[in-house]
């Protein structure tokens, strides 16, 4: 078991204060494995990514894509995806590239289902490989409408704090099923559904599903 807080921004995203020091301390106090560098529109730097032990904290990175088809998580592809507007066509390309889409917070702020037409949204997440079920900066009616939108389409559920700001982060994460030790390995277990979406309890200091 592994958990791996799926969803965060740092110097590169808009109104974001933190900085890779801040996630490797506070995920050492949470307890988590992992945490996954998502800044708006490119992948965090490789050459800025030596803060922290890695075998305390393991730092992934992804993208969150914005279009007007709504926010998305995307691991192991670079910015060169960022040319497809359509979303359809999106999709495509990080398969081929072997890569994964995660459609973000679904029912709130930018997502899929405030983005684009009801009919139009459900033929995306047809062809995604998961949803974002539990956003840290959503509420318990904006969880349950995501984990209601996954499982009509039998969709792999993730969770991630899509952290800003100090008091934001490892609200919530990813639990992975087995060893999650590089970006091939997070991205087999997204694709084959070998995780759930977890938060943490500030009453029990532990993370519940």
């Amino acid at each position: 078991m592994m958990i791996v807080d799926l969803h965060n921004h740092a110097e590169f995203s808009k109104n974001t204060s933190l900085t890779l020091g801040d996630y490797h301390r506070e995920g050492i106090l949470h307890g988590a494995g992992g945490v996954a560098i998502t800044e708006h529109n490119m992948v965090y730097p490789e050459e800025r990514l030596s803060v922290g032990d890695p075998e305390m904290i393991r730092v992934f990175t992804g993208m969150e894509i914005l279009n007007d088809y709504g926010d998305w998580l995307v691991f192991g592809v670079t910015t060169d995806v960022l040319e497809y507007r359509e979303i359809f066509d999106l999709i495509e390309c990080v398969h081929e590239k072997g890569g994964v889409i995660i459609a973000a917070h679904p029912h709130r702020g930018h997502g899929v289902l405030r983005a684009t037409s009801a009919q139009t949204a459900h033929d995306i997440i047809d062809r995604v490989d998961a949803v974002e079920v539990l956003n840290g900066r959503g509420d318990e009616r904006s969880w349950r409408l995501a984990a209601e939108l996954a499982a009509v389409h039998g969709k792999p559920c993730t969770g991630g704090s899509d952290a800003h700001g100090p008091g934001e982060l490892y609200r919530a994460a990813t639990m992975f099923h087995g060893p999650v030790t590089d970006h091939s390995e997070l991205i087999e277990s997204i694709r084959e559904g070998c995780c759930s979406p977890v938060r943490f309890c500030m009453d029990t200091g532990q993370w519940v599903k």
